[in-house]
């Protein structure tokens, strides 16, 4: 573990990883709290890629597990789904110290891809997408006319739930304009599934719920054109939804700066119920324009700046207040790319004391960790 000070922020700042292909935090969404205060990374080391931190004591422990497709992770039990390798076979094992054992596997004729599973390890998501990526290339530059060139691209979807006991598959949702990506079961609920559609996010319905036998297909937080809702997210409780959010209806730039980041109008932190209704909306967060978190205990929330604002946040969380006044606690160093962001992935601790996040340290990401509070 290296330690130093940041000079823009004044606080000390962990480095928990060291390895020479550098490490990573999962994609902000995904469940990472392992029991006895540990937190899941990933990293490829000698026998495996799944690193255990403990941003307490500072050690990074590695697990002789070879991870291919992480699925979920149980945050009460430690139980992770995986794919071993490229394929259709189910794996879990019980962190920090158990073992590997298949637990089932999905046929072939199965469509689309595995990207998910329930909170009860019994229905595996799938997602199916055909699209036209040749000549439809995603833009990672300030160029307008390139993001709707790609927003445009021929696509179609599907989501599929697969049941491991019963060997039934089930359609739960359909596109022939769009495709669907953020796939996340609930946390607590092994027969809910919200997901996204893939589309700019203005422009039309972004979250959906479903139940996993296709049954009531469901709007979460009802957009009005022009309304922006994404980097949507599980609050720790299962029974809501939260996302950014940033209302454009009075905006006449939003052909010429599609992205939210660049926006010129504020984010806010929103939260809806499971019946679809807006129940918490912040004030402005000013520069916060990417992804928003929460602590496993719903006291804190963090941010992520963007560019030119480049630090993670953290500020304390209460349903009763609207004000949710987000302090910079370490200064990010990775390039910003537009429309890719800066791959921070920023989240707390179990014990919310501290907030953890990707960095660019020596040229490799590698995964950090400064005090909250």
């Amino acid at each position: 573990m290296r330690e130093w000070t940041d000079s823009q922020t004044g606080r000390t700042v962990r480095q928990l990883t060291d390895l020479s292909r550098g490490a990573t935090l999962g994609y902000f969404r995904l469940p990472r709290q392992v029991p006895g205060g540990l937190v899941l990374a990933w990293g490829r080391h000698n026998g495996g890629n799944v690193l255990l931190l403990d941003p307490e004591s500072g050690e990074a422990i590695p697990k002789d597990i070879l991870v291919a497709e992480f699925l979920k992770l149980d945050e009460a039990t430690g139980r992770m789904w995986f794919l071993p390798e490229p394929g259709r076979e189910v794996w879990a094992v019980d962190l920090p110290d158990g073992s590997p054992v298949l637990v089932g596997s999905v046929p072939q004729e199965a469509p689309g891809h595995l990207r998910d599973i329930t909170c009860d390890g019994r229905t595996v998501l799938l997602n199916q997408t055909t699209q036209e990526l040749a000549t439809y290339r995603i833009p990672t530059t300030r160029d307008a006319v390139a993001v709707w060139h790609y927003l445009a691209r021929p696509r179609y979807g599907r989501i599929w739930a697969y049941d491991l006991r019963s060997d039934r598959l089930t359609k739960l949702a359909e596109s022939i304009e769009f495709s669907f990506f953020h796939l996340d079961a609930s946390p607590t609920d092994p027969e809910l599934v919200r997901f996204a559609k893939d589309m700019l996010e203005g422009l039309g319905q972004r979250m959906w719920t479903v139940r996993t036998d296709g049954s009531e297909l469901r709007q979460i937080r009802h957009q009005e054109v022009f309304e922006v809702v994404t980097h949507e997210f599980w609050w720790p409780d299962g029974e809501h939804v939260a996302y950014t959010y940033q209302d454009r209806r009075g905006d006449a730039t939003l052909y010429q700066t599609p992205w939210c980041e660049y926006a010129p109008v504020p984010t806010r932190l929103g939260i809806a119920d499971l019946a679809g209704g807006e129940v918490y909306l912040s004030d402005p967060l000013n520069h916060y324009h990417t992804h928003l978190n929460v602590s496993p205990d719903g006291q804190w929330v963090c941010g992520e700046g963007t560019d030119g604002h480049c630090f993670v946040h953290a500020a304390p969380f209460s349903w009763d207040s609207t004000r949710a006044d987000l302090q910079p606690l370490a200064t990010v160093h990775t390039p910003y790319v537009p429309f890719r962001g800066q791959h921070v992935e920023a989240g707390f601790s179990a014990d919310a004391r501290w907030l953890l996040y990707n960095d660019t340290v020596d040229g490799r990401f590698q995964v950090c960790a400064v005090r909250v509070g």
